[in-house]
């Protein structure tokens, strides 16, 4: 028995080391042992595979490999899109009309309204006096800045499941609200642009997945019952969804260009802490799934998508360097429950000593809670959820905040130049708790 135990710890060892399922060939130039030897001690080579666990292992792998190489986006939803772009086209053009309708309105009224005055009027007398005219500022030759728009999004952890009642009336979230959500984030992203075009001229619209986008079935203990689509569902749908709300933007926005940028977080990942590598993880199949879906709408090439294996993302812009993180990375353990201010600026000194470089901006998600805070010549810019209120923060931290995500406007001279907060709830922001007040009884022997 003890031969046996050392050889099924063998296979499964192999099996670590590959990362995919294996032939006898494959094993021989791995293992310790050879086939041959496990194949005499269990009878046959499916009979070790079978006692080591991995038969069942082997299958779910391959299901999960065909799953995701079969998946291919349909061209319903590039009709859908193109569809909907039309609308909106539509939408904008009758508004327009509107507001030229009521513009001839409103002159027609003022015309009427001047002639009876003009009419009724004595007139003045007036001593002439040449007046040498300034020259009229020309509105189209005035340059606008330059500027980068950086919407944070990240913390999505697509199948979380909270309910109002287990929550005390603190929060609830579900499939359902995740889409509402991101349906606020999209058109809020749209009307923001729109807004920016007008002050600046954009260089570029940076879109920064920080991690957590999908919600994992083992990252602790009693998760399966807290999640309402298993990881790989969430994977699939969840990065259909987004890539909708991301073509609907880049589709409404051609004259801009955007850059999609990545790093995972540790609700995606695959297995126990550390048990497999870091970019083994499902925020990467929802990243893969969601570049797919992007390049199958054909003609739209406004965008730039920048695969990422590493923990980090370190990018430059107008001279300054930005550092992505998810946030649970050399930065957390420093930290206590909460970030500490002590524990930040000691993060972002030995990330400035590791990388040999000044970090000017280090941009992180995984708290839920937006903050920032600057350090001589580096700043630290943490990202909200669209989650809000947790089960954790709730009842561990004694923490609360919205759903938000955060939009970032930097210029070339001064870098970070403004900060706005994204609201994903339609509702009002600040909801009290309200006590239950106990009923007041009767006193039937009252007389």
């Amino acid at each position: 028995m003890a031969a046996k135990k050392d050889l099924i710890r063998e296979l499964k060892r192999v099996y670590q080391v590959l990362g995919n399922p294996y032939t006898r060939r494959e094993f021989d130039e791995v293992a310790n042992v050879s086939s041959r030897t496990i194949e005499k001690t269990f009878s046959s080579w499916k009979v070790a595979l079978n006692e080591a666990g991995l038969t069942k292992a082997f299958a779910e792998h391959k299901a999960i490999t065909k799953e995701i190489e079969d998946h291919k986006p349909t061209e319903a939803l590039k009709k859908e899109w193109e569809e909907r772009k039309k609308q909106l086209l539509q939408k904008e053009q009758e508004r327009q009309i509107s507001w030229w309708r009521k513009q001839v309105q409103q002159l027609d009224f003022f015309k009427e309204f001047l002639q009876e005055t003009l009419a009724k009027a004595e007139p003045p007398v007036v001593n002439l006096m040449v007046i040498k005219e300034k020259p009229k500022k020309d509105i189209k030759n005035i340059k606008k800045p330059h500027c980068t728009l950086w919407f944070e999004f990240s913390d999505l952890q697509l199948g979380t499941l909270m309910t109002a009642e287990e929550m005390g009336g603190l929060n609830k979230h579900n499939w359902i609200i995740w889409k509402e959500k991101l349906n606020v984030w999209k058109n809020t992203v749209i009307e923001k642009l729109a807004h920016y075009k007008e002050i600046y001229n954009i260089d570029h619209v940076v879109i920064a997945c920080l991690g957590d986008m999908v919600e994992g079935q083992d990252i602790f203990r009693g998760q399966l019952w807290q999640i309402d689509r298993h990881v790989v569902d969430q994977a699939i749908f969840g990065a259909n969804d987004t890539a909708a709300a991301f073509i609907e933007i880049f589709l409404s926005n051609p004259d801009l260009h955007f850059d999609i940028l990545e790093v995972f977080g540790n609700h995606g990942r695959t297995g126990r802490k550390g048990e497999h590598p870091f970019s083994c993880s499902m925020d990467k199949v929802y990243q893969r799934l969601v570049e797919l879906q992007l390049k199958a709408v054909k003609d739209m090439n406004n965008y730039t998508y920048h695969q990422n294996e590493a923990w980090f993302y370190l990018v430059e812009t107008y001279g300054w360097n930005h550092l992505l993180l998810h946030g649970d990375q050399g930065m957390s353990s420093l930290w206590s429950s909460r970030p500490t201010v002590n524990g930040l600026e000691k993060g972002i000194t030995r990330y400035n000593q590791m990388l040999q470089q000044q970090i000017h901006f280090l941009h992180c998600g995984h708290f839920h809670n937006d903050w920032q805070l600057s350090f001589n010549m580096s700043q630290i810019l943490i990202n909200g959820s669209f989650i809000g209120t947790s089960n954790f923060s709730a009842t561990q931290m004694v923490a609360s905040s919205p759903p938000i995500q955060v939009l970032h406007v930097f210029e070339p001279r001064i870098g970070l130049a403004k900060t706005e907060r994204i609201y994903l709830n339609e509702g009002d922001v600040k909801q009290p708790i309200l006590a239950k007040s106990l009923a007041r009884r009767h006193n039937n022997n009252a007389s």
